[in-house]
């Protein structure tokens, strides 16, 4: 599916070039091939895919496998599960179908904008709110860090390692502070 989507992907931005190439900075190339021992695709799971049975009792249990992911979402919702490669683990994310939620009150707005140096800008129109903005900096300082250490670990591997117990250790403090 993936493949699918990016060979598609690639056409039209060919036809978006031909059409008007000072959009882009170059001509589009083709998807390349994976790493054969590096690259790993994501798995999608569609709906089609997921145990019904189990998604009744609150369970998300993909076909071919063992895996059971307990669930608060409602059954309806759920689109796909995607199982993604990480450096030595695997992260499962759910996708689901959030429905549109409605502004009762015209009057009422809040606004929220994420970025990098401030990570969030929140204000509103409601009287006595006070508007907040969120120092983003330490966290790019921190992200900056752990890539850096990140690298270094992984220039110092041999040729078919693909992790040792440092970017273990390295990955397991990263995922405990967050």
């Amino acid at each position: 599916m993936v493949l699918d989507k990016n060979w598609k992907s690639f056409f039209e931005a060919v036809k978006a070039y031909k059409a008007d190439s000072s959009r882009f900075t170059g001509r589009p190339k083709l998807p390349k091939y994976k790493d054969k021992i590096k690259g790993r695709n994501l798995l999608v799971y569609t709906i089609q895919a997921i145990s019904s049975k189990q998604l009744k009792k609150g369970v998300i249990k993909l076909s071919g496998t063992d895996f059971l992911i307990k669930t608060k979402v409602n059954p309806n919702q759920i689109c796909q599960v995607r199982v993604v490669p990480k450096c030595d683990s695997y992260v499962m994310e759910v996708i689901y179908d959030e429905p549109e939620s409605t502004i009762s009150n015209a009057n009422s707005v809040a606004s929220i904008d994420l970025g990098l140096d401030n990570l969030v800008a929140l204000t509103s129109n409601q009287p006595g709110f006070i508007p907040l903005l969120v120092n983003g900096r330490p966290l790019k300082s921190i992200d900056q860090f752990y890539n850096k250490r990140k690298a270094r670990l992984q220039s110092q591997l041999k040729r078919n390692r693909q992790t040792t117990p440092r970017m273990s250790a390295l990955n397991s403090l990263d995922q405990s502070k967050s």
